[in-house]
C-alpha cells in the first residue's frame, strides 16, 4: 500500500491561485446564486523523468500502473484542503469529480466561492469547465452507405492506408486494448460484439458510462459506434473498417454535449487505470484548455497514446481545439520545441484523393504562453481518411460519414498495429514512426494542413519491427532502489510537493538542506512502505529565500531533489 503524508507549518506569505480570464468574464455576467462549473487545479504534478527512473525495468502494464499509482498519492495530498473547503460550501457531492489525472477538481460553486479557492495557497488556477461549443466533433455529412461503397468489402480508408498490407505482416492489433472516449459503442454489432473488452476482477464489461454513471456504454446517437468500426471492425457483416480488426474496443460513453469535459478526463483515467494502451477521442473544446492539456501530459506519463481529432473548423488557420491544441509526445524536426510534451496526436482528415478536406480544422497553435504567434506550435501532428469514410453504424449495418473523427480512429487502429507488432514502443516512438513514414502531402516538410502526412500503417508497422529497444529500457537504473522526483514547483513559495520511492520498506528521514549542508527542516521521520510516498510540505515561516536540498534517506540510501525558495 502506498503512503500519503500531509505536511504542514505555518508560513509567511500565501500565494494564492488565479483565475483564468475567460473564467473572469462568466463570473462577471452571473449573479451570487449562479453555479458556474469549474475546473479547480491543485499544485504538485507527477515528475515524467522520476517515474522513468523508477520504472526502468518494468513491463509496459507494471509501469502504467506505477504512474497510475503515484497520481492518485499525489492528487489526494494535493486535494485535500480544497475538497474539504468545498464541503463547507454545502456543495452537493454529486457535482464534485476530483481528478487524478490532471491533479485538479470540477466543481460547480458561486462567483464567491470562486474568489474563495482562488486565495488558497494550494490551487494554481481556477478555470471555466463548460466551454459552450465542447463537444463531438459533429460529423460534416453522414449518409446511408451507397451500394458501391458496400460492395468493395474493404473500407476505402483502411486500403489506402495500407493497413491490410500490415495484416500480411502478421499484425491486427491483437492484445491491445484501444478506449474510444464517444457516444458509447454498439456492443452488439456483428463486426464488434466479439472484439469488446470483457470481465475484470471488478465485474467491469464492455467499458463505461460517465454520462449516466453506469456500467452500460451503449450507444445511443452513432458517432462512437462509427469510430469504433474505424479502429475494429472485423468485416463479419460484409465490410472491413476496421484498421486492427483484431484489437480490443473498450466503450467509454461521455458527456458528448457543452460542459461535458470532466468527463472526457474520468475516461481517460478509467482507461488507463483499466490497460488501455491506445485512446481515440474525436471531441473538442475550447482552445487553451489547462486542465485537459495536463490530463493530457500526464496521459504521456502513463505511456498511453492518445489520437484527438484535429476539429471540424477549416479552412481558417488556428482553428485546432483542445485537447488537439497540446503539444505532441515527439517534435518534428521542422517544429522548434518551445516547451512540454503530451500523449495527443492530433488528426486531420483528407480524401480517398489525399486532399485535405475543407473542414479539416487548421494550425499553428498559439494559445498558450509556450506556444504564441512568435512560436507557434506546428498541428495537426498527421492526417488520415476522413471523408466518406463507411463503417459500423448504431443498431447494425453500415454508414457513411465525413470529418476529423473519421480520420482519428484510423490512427488510433495503427497505432494498436504497431504495439501489437512491438509492444515496448513508448508513446513518443509510436508519434515519431507515424509522422516520418507519413505520405509527405502539401508544403514540404511539415506543415499546418496536413502535419506531417497522411498516415500509412504497413510502413508504420515495418519500422515499428526495427525498434528492439525502448528509450527508457537506455537509462540508467536506480543503483540504490529508491528515488526522489523534482519539486513541484520550482520555484517554490509555499507547498513543496514530491514524491520519494523506494523499493523496500524502511525507516525515511525526509529533511531538508541549505548548500552549506545545514539541516533547516525535517520534513518527516517515520516508517514507510515500499512503493511511492507521495508529500506535500508547506515551507516553515523562517525559511528564507535560496536553494535547498530535499534529502530522503531510507535504511542507509540517501537520494535528493533541489529546490529553490522564493519569498
Amino acid at each position: 500500500m502506498k503512503q500519503i503524508l500531509v505536511l504542514l507549518t505555518t508560513v509567511a506569505i500565501a500565494v494564492a491561485g488565479s483565475i483564468s480570464p475567460d473564467l473572469a468574464v462568466i463570473m462577471a455576467g452571473s449573479n451570487d446564486i449562479d453555479l458556474i462549473p469549474v475546473f479547480v487545479l491543485a499544485r504538485g504534478q507527477v515528475d515524467r523523468d522520476w517515474v522513468n527512473s523508477v520504472t526502468n525495468g518494468m513491463d509496459r502494464e507494471e509501469r502504467q500502473q506505477f504512474a497510475v499509482s503515484a497520481m492518485k498519492d499525489i492528487a489526494e495530498v494535493a486535494q485535500r484542503g480544497i475538497l474539504e473547503e468545498l464541503d463547507t460550501f454545502n456543495t452537493n457531492r454529486a457535482d464534485i469529480h476530483p481528478l487524478w489525472l490532471a491533479n485538479a477538481v470540477y466543481c460547480e460553486v458561486t462567483r464567491t466561492q470562486i474568489r474563495q479557492l482562488a486565495e488558497r495557497s494550494d490551487v494554481v488556477l481556477i478555470e471555466g469547465a463548460a466551454c459552450p461549443d465542447a463537444g463531438l466533433s459533429e460529423p460534416v455529412d453522414v449518409h446511408e452507405s451507397t451500394p458501391e461503397e458496400l460492395d468493395k468489402g474493404l473500407a476505402w480508408g483502411v486500403e489506402k492506408i495500407n493497413a491490410d498490407d500490415a495484416w500480411a505482416l502478421g499484425y491486427e492489433g491483437e492484445g491491445v486494448i484501444v478506449g474510444v472516449i464517444d457516444t458509447g459503442v454498439d456492443y452488439n454489432h456483428t463486426d464488434l460484439v466479439t472484439n469488446m473488452w470483457h470481465d475484470t476482477p471488478a465485474g467491469l464489461h464492455l467499458g463505461y458510462d460517465f454520462y449516466d454513471g453506469d456500467t452500460d456504454p451503449m450507444d445511443d446517437y452513432g458517432h462512437g459506434t462509427h469510430c469504433a468500426g474505424s479502429v475494429a471492425g472485423d468485416g463479419d457483416a460484409g465490410t472491413e473498417t476496421g484498421v486492427a480488426p483484431s484489437a480490443t474496443i473498450m466503450a467509454l460513453r461521455i458527456n458528448y454535449y457543452g460542459g461535458g469535459e470532466y468527463t472526457w478526463i474520468e475516461a481517460m483515467e478509467f482507461g488507463t487505470t483499466n490497460g488501455a494502451k491506445v485512446l481515440t477521442m474525436s471531441l473538442g473544446s475550447g482552445q487553451g484548455n489547462t486542465t485537459l492539456r495536463t490530463a493530457e501530459e500526464n496521459l504521456l506519463t502513463a505511456g498511453v497514446f492518445h489520437a484527438v481529432c484535429a476539429h471540424n473548423d477549416g479552412p481558417t488557420a488556428g482553428t485546432i481545439r483542445s485537447s488537439a491544441d497540446s503539444p505532441p509526445p515527439w517534435f518534428h524536426p521542422d517544429q522548434t520545441y518551445q516547451a512540454g510534451q503530451s500523449a495527443v496526436i492530433s488528426v486531420g482528415a483528407t480524401d480517398d484523393s489525399d486532399v485535405i478536406a475543407s473542414f479539416s480544422s487548421r494550425g499553428p497553435v498559439t494559445c498558450w504562453t509556450d506556444y504564441t504567434d512568435s512560436s507557434p506550435l506546428i498541428a495537426p501532428s498527421v492526417s488520415g481518411p476522413g471523408v466518406d469514410v463507411v463503417s459500423t453504424q448504431w443498431t447494425g449495418g453500415y454508414t457513411t460519414m465525413s470529418g476529423t473523427s473519421m480520420a482519428t480512429p484510423h490512427v488510433a487502429g495503427v497505432a494498436a498495429l504497431m504495439l501489437s507488432a512491438n509492444p515496448d514502443l513508448t508513446v513518443a516512438q509510436l508519434d515519431s514512426i507515424i509522422e516520418m513514414t507519413s505520405l509527405e502531402l502539401g508544403a514540404a516538410g511539415k506543415d499546418n494542413t496536413y502535419g506531417a502526412g497522411r498516415v500509412d500503417a504497413y510502413q508504420c508497422v515495418l519500422s515499428a519491427l526495427e525498434l528492439t529497444a525502448t528509450e527508457e529500457a537506455q537509462e540508467a537504473t536506480i543503483a540504490t532502489g529508491m528515488g526522489i522526483s523534482a519539486v513541484s514547483p520550482n520555484p517554490v513559495t509555499t507547498f513543496a510537493s514530491f514524491s520519494v520511492y523506494s523499493g523496500v520498506s524502511g525507516t525515511a528521514d525526509v529533511s531538508v538542506f541549505d548548500v552549506s549542508g545545514r539541516r533547516v527542516a525535517n520534513v518527516e521521520n517515520n516508517e514507510i512502505e515500499a512503493g511511492s510516498t507521495a508529500y506535500s510540505w508547506q515551507i516553515p515561516a523562517e525559511m528564507g529565500s535560496g536553494v535547498y536540498f530535499v534529502r530522503a534517506t531510507i535504511n542507509g540510501s540517501t537520494v535528493s531533489s533541489r529546490m529553490t525558495v522564493i519569498r
